[in-house]
């Protein structure tokens, strides 16, 4: 960043940003983060308390830039889809956010505002209570977890672990095929299918199995 904004809170902020965009969220330091100002990570700490809660203000903004644009009155499948793509679409900007969501919870208000767009879409179509939160939980689960998964595989990151898939594909022409008849058949496709069919096959499977199930009388 060649002109890097103003030293206070909302300055780390962004900074913080823009290394986690470039980098994953592992690579925001204080250390990296003063070297984007030019001054000692010490000064860091007039502006925020320590890294972690630098890491919650970070995330809090990330979750400021998902917006899920279905209509109030549009069928909850498509609120569903839309509020898991938003997600994905924002979230893999930023490698390590969804996992540091999964791990920690909710970073600050915007959770609550994206996690009342989900369950509000859920309670719409009639199912209860005890539904809603669950059906809630599953599609939530599905979409952090799986950007997590893509984040590991992310260029951006991955130099600092090694290609595991990949060393799965090459051991595939190893294995005896009369001990491993199934892996054998579909391997190759099973480690090289795309993340994004991935991604949206489980949401699907998942808004059919809520489907399936029965609502309450309206």
């Amino acid at each position: 960043m060649e002109n890097p904004p103003e030293l206070n809170r909302e300055g780390l902020v962004a900074a913080a940003l823009d290394i986690a965009g470039d980098r994953g969220l592992a690579a925001v330091t204080m250390r990296a983060l003063a070297s984007r100002f030019d001054v000692t990570p010490m000064a860091l700490y007039r502006h925020v308390a320590d890294r972690d809660e630098l890491i919650r203000l970070a995330v809090d903004r990330v979750g400021g830039l998902v917006r899920a644009p279905s209509a109030h009155d549009a069928a909850w499948e498509q609120r569903a889809r839309t509020w898991a793509r938003a997600q994905r679409e924002v979230l893999r900007r930023y490698p390590g956010v969804a996992a540091w969501l999964v791990a920690n919870g909710p970073a600050g208000p915007h959770a609550y505002r994206l996690l009342e767009l989900l369950a509000s879409a859920l309670a719409d179509a009639g199912f209860d209570d005890a539904r809603v939160a669950r059906g809630t939980a599953l599609i939530m689960s599905w979409t952090f977890t799986r950007i997590a998964v893509e984040d590991d595989a992310d260029p951006r990151v991955q130099a600092r672990q090694p290609d595991r898939a990949q060393s799965f594909v090459a051991g595939l022409g190893e294995i005896d095929a009369d001990t491993h008849p199934t892996t054998a058949r579909i391997g190759t496709e099973f480690f090289t299918l795309p993340m994004r069919e991935i991604f949206e096959t489980g949401l699907d499977w998942i808004i059919a199995g809520l489907k399936s199930e029965p609502t309450r009388p309206s």
